[in-house]
């Protein structure tokens, strides 16, 4: 990667911004917490909740799932779905019956994979809000490189078929991830023709 990542304002995706240390291996790009992001989408909006347990809602039950964030003022989660998610079908269950339970209770629920990237179109798409901002910059890929074990090959079957829809919604963002795993030509590694069969099917 020899794009200069110096003058890059937003990074790669993390959970919280308290997560967020380092760079990243590929691309030298650093990264940045979903906190910092929500900030600049919903810059009026002050109630959102981290990491803590849903509670009693509406059907009588304690749910103790802990949803990434939640802003009762917007009824929005939103979650942010790292690499377990994509690995372990039972993670992928779980994540179904949460949606659910947050459904039920009139929450929106937003799921953002890892391998997705909050750009300027990404963020109009998923949360229907224009940021006239530039914010992180398309031209990095999420997945190739050092970091192999977030790449297709290192996926759970059921996982590379959920990579498969979400890249689904982001063309240009397959199609950079895409070259960035062919340019690793080790297809044991990479995954890449896994990826593309099933995105094909779709």
């Amino acid at each position: 990667m020899e794009e200069n990542t110096s003058h890059e304002k937003w990074g790669f995706l993390r959970e919280h911004s308290s997560k967020a240390d380092g760079k990243d291996p590929l691309t030298s790009l650093h990264r940045t917490g979903l906190d910092e992001y929500l900030a600049v989408i919903f810059p009026d909006t002050k109630d959102w909740i981290h990491d803590k347990a849903f509670g009693i809602h509406k059907d009588g039950e304690n749910h103790k799932i802990r949803p990434d964030y939640r802003s009762d003022s917007l009824k929005l989660v939103v979650e942010f779905d790292g690499l377990p998610h994509y690995t372990n079908p039972a993670s992928i269950i779980k994540d179904d019956n949460n949606t659910i339970i947050y459904q039920k209770n009139g929450y929106q629920v937003v799921r953002i994979p890892y391998f997705i990237q909050l750009t300027n179109d990404a963020v109009e798409k998923i949360f229907g809000v224009r940021v006239e901002e530039p914010l992180f910059n398309a031209i990095f890929p999420s997945l190739g490189g050092l970091e192999m074990k977030h790449n297709p090959s290192c996926l759970c079957p059921e996982g590379l078929k959920r990579m498969a829809r979400e890249f689904k919604r982001f063309p240009e963002q397959y199609e950079i991830n895409i070259h960035s795993l062919k340019a690793m030509n080790n297809e044991m590694l990479s995954g890449v023709n896994y990826l593309i069969e099933e995105y094909e099917k779709i």
